[in-house]
C-alpha cells in the first residue's frame, strides 16, 4: 500500500497511514482491509448499494482468465508499455476497471525486473478488488470509480482495459504528454458465440474518440491482435458469458443456445489504442 499515491475521495487531500488506517488532515478516515485494499468510494458516489462486478462474475472472470486463454492480451499490454520505463524514477500508472487483478498482475510481474512501477489497480466493484488483492502485494488496490479517481496528479499512464473510460476523470491525474491505453473488443471479437447468442450480429468497431480529443487527448498509436482460441469447454464457456455483457443483452433463446454449446473455438479480436493528453 502506497498511501502517497491516494487522496482522500471527499476533500482531496493527502493521507498518513496510522497503522491499518488511512488519515487525511481533515480527519477522513479509510481502514485497510485484511486484504491489504482500501475502499475510496464513499457512499454519496454510489449509484447502487454493491456497485460492479458481483461475487459470482468475480469467481467466472478469475476461473477463466486463469486458464491463459487471454494471456496474448496481457502479453501485448506488456509489449506496449515496456518502452514507457524509465531508469531514473518509477513508472506511475492506474488499471482503471482493473476487475479481479489480472492483467496488472501479469504486467508487474512481467516489468518489475527491468524498472520501477507505482502501480494502484482501482475498480468499482469491492468483490473485484478483494480477489485482485489476492494476486500481488507489489500493487496498491483500491475502490473507486473511474469518474473521480481518488488519486494523486502526474500519472505517466492509465490502462483502461475492457473497461469504460471516464476521459474527465482522467485527465487531472495525468501529467502533460501521458497517455491512456485503451484495450478494447475489435469487431470480431467472439464472433462465433455472438453468433449463437443473438440472431443478428453487428460488427461494430470500438466507440470514437471525439470526447476524448475535445478534452485534450490525441490518438497516439493504434494497433490490432487477433488469434483463434483452443476448443473451449462447457465450464470455461459458462465462465466466459458470466465476465461478458453479452449474457445479460442476450434474450431466453439466446441464453439456452448458449447453455446447450459443449465445445466452441473462438475468435479473439482485441484493439490497442494509446491517447496521449496535450494538456
Amino acid at each position: 500500500m502506497n498511501p502517497e499515491a491516494l487522496i482522500c475521495p471527499l476533500c482531496a487531500s493527502a493521507f498518513t497511514l496510522h497503522s491499518r488506517q488511512l488519515v487525511c488532515p481533515n480527519n477522513h478516515s479509510f481502514d485497510i482491509a485484511r486484504q491489504g485494499y482500501v475502499n475510496l468510494l464513499p457512499v454519496q458516489q454510489k449509484r447502487s448499494r454493491n456497485p460492479g462486478d458481483s461475487k459470482e462474475m468475480v469467481a467466472a472472470r478469475t476461473q477463466f482468465l486463469n486458464t491463459g486463454i487471454y494471456e496474448p492480451i496481457a502479453q501485448k499490454v506488456t509489449e506496449l508499455v515496456r518502452p514507457l520505463l524509465q531508469q531514473d524514477r518509477p513508472l506511475r500508472l492506474l488499471d482503471a476497471g482493473c476487475g479481479e487483478g489480472y492483467y496488472l498482475d501479469y504486467l508487474i510481474q512481467a516489468l518489475l525486473p527491468l524498472g520501477k512501477l507505482d502501480a494502484v489497480g482501482m475498480d468499482i466493484s469491492k468483490e473485484a478488488v478483494a480477489a485482485a488483492a489476492k494476486r500481488s502485494k507489489d500493487i496498491t488496490w483500491i475502490v473507486g470509480t473511474n469518474a473521480r479517481p481518488p488519486l494523486a496528479p502526474g500519472l505517466d499512464l492509465i490502462l483502461s482495459i475492457f473497461g469504460f473510460p471516464s476521459y474527465e476523470g482522467f485527465r487531472p491525474l495525468l501529467k502533460p504528454g501521458g497517455r491512456v491505453l485503451l484495450v478494447e473488443p475489435g469487431p470480431d471479437h467472439l464472433i462465433e458465440l455472438r453468433q449463437v447468442i443473438y440472431p443478428r450480429v453487428k460488427r461494430n468497431p470500438p466507440p470514437g474518440l471525439a470526447k476524448a480529443e475535445e478534452l485534450g487527448f490525441q490518438l497516439a498509436d493504434s494497433q490490432s491482435l487477433q488469434y483463434q482460441t483452443r476448443e473451449l469447454d462447457q465450464e470455461a464457456i459458462q465462465d466466459l458469458l458470466q465476465m461478458t455483457p453479452h449474457l445479460y443483452r442476450a434474450k431466453r433463446e439466446g441464453k439456452e443456445a448458449a447453455a446447450r454449446l459443449t465445445s466452441i473455438q473462438l475468435t479473439v479480436d482485441v484493439v490497442f489504442r494509446t491517447l496521449e493528453y496535450q494538456a
